[in-house]
């Protein structure tokens, strides 16, 4: 193969290095664990045969020699484990997954696609069974490698662009149509739009929606009300002040993801404009409801897409013939309470 990666077919194992570099696979072992006794020559042999066929080492070998009773593994590789949206999609998928005798193994990106890309070759090397993601911008050329060896993957709250495999969303755009085209039709024509980072793929689809509602109500959209890069509560804050003190502040706003809301709800509320700037937010937060005004929001289901998620693989597991990739989309219904309802005074 003159020194071509492979990309395609099943992972590469020790046998094929063996095979490629002309040594015994127990000679590869030992350069792969560093042990001594092998020549520079064979070593730098044996490594030119791992890099050409991307070749990763199982780690998990010493563990399967236990035999039957050693765990199997699946992959979660998620934005933020520390939120609360993926901590129940977490929960989701372990509730479609232990029982049939799967361990959930994840890890977290940040939304940083090298630490994306880092995660997903580790688990790799620990043999999981599959991998469920949640693609930090929708485009990985690791996970597209990946996908087309045949390895199972189910992606979950993003879709992955230029590869084929499974996904399970929320109706990010239609939702979020929804919403804002019922803030146009209370009368709203300056409507902010606080977003988070476009390169993630509901971000697009959210920003997308909001584009489509404005577009179809017939109501101009002001550059200065889209606001973007703005997905922690500080920095919501901070942009929902300075929207507030501009010479024309919005009549109302949306919010785009849970922090967001946080974020923005404390802008309302630290300049007294909550009871007359309409408000509706994707995701909803703890005490939506018990607030005054009490926040209009967006509900996904973030549990139930990741048991979705989990049946999928399980099912990508069971049946590993070239079917056509499946895409669910989960409805994120609108829940409608005060602050969704408010007129505009101007």
């Amino acid at each position: 193969m003159n020194g071509e990666r492979m990309h395609t077919g099943s992972r590469p194992t020790l046998a094929d290095v063996a095979a490629r570099a002309g040594v015994s696979s127990k000679t590869v072992s030992r350069v792969v664990n560093g042990e001594p006794h092998v020549s520079a020559a064979v070593t730098a042999r044996v490594l030119r045969a791992i890099a050409d066929l991307d070749y990763r080492p199982d780690r998990r070998a010493r563990d399967l020699a236990a035999g039957p009773n050693a765990e199997r593994l699946i992959g979660f590789v998620q934005d933020d484990a520390a939120t609360p949206f993926f901590g129940a999609v977490n929960r989701g998928l372990e509730h479609a997954t232990t029982t049939r005798g799967l361990v959930v193994l994840s890890g977290s990106t940040d939304a940083d696609p090298e630490r994306e890309r880092a995660l997903i070759k580790t688990m790799i090397e620990f043999r999981v069974e599959g991998l469920v993601v949640a693609s930090a911008e929708g485009d990985d050329p690791v996970l597209r490698a990946e996908t087309a060896r045949g390895t199972a993957v189910a992606c979950i709250d993003r879709v992955l662009e230029g590869a084929t495999c499974d996904a399970v969303v929320s109706s990010n755009r239609d939702s979020t149509r929804r919403a804002v085209a019922h803030l146009c039709g209370i009368g709203h024509r300056r409507i902010a739009f606080l977003g988070g980072n476009l390169r993630v793929w509901t971000g697009r689809e959210r920003h997308a929606g909001y584009h489509e509602a404005m577009l179809a109500n017939g109501v101009d959209i002001d550059p200065a009300l889209v606001v973007i890069d703005v997905d922690d509560v500080d920095r919501a804050a901070r942009a929902t002040r300075r929207l507030l003190d501009s010479p024309r502040p919005p009549t109302a706003i949306f919010s785009a993801q849970d922090q967001i809301t946080t974020g923005a709800i404390i802008a309302l509320h630290e300049r007294g404009r909550q009871h007359d700037i309409a408000m509706f937010g994707f995701d909803d937060i703890p005490f939506a409801g018990q607030l005054s005004p009490a926040i209009s929001t967006i509900v996904q289901d973030p549990y139930q897409l990741g048991v979705r998620a989990g049946e999928l693989l399980l099912d990508r597991l069971a049946d590993r013939s070239a079917k056509p990739a499946r895409h669910v989309v989960l409805d994120a219904p609108l829940c409608h309470r005060q602050s969704g309802d408010i007129r505009p005074n101007e």
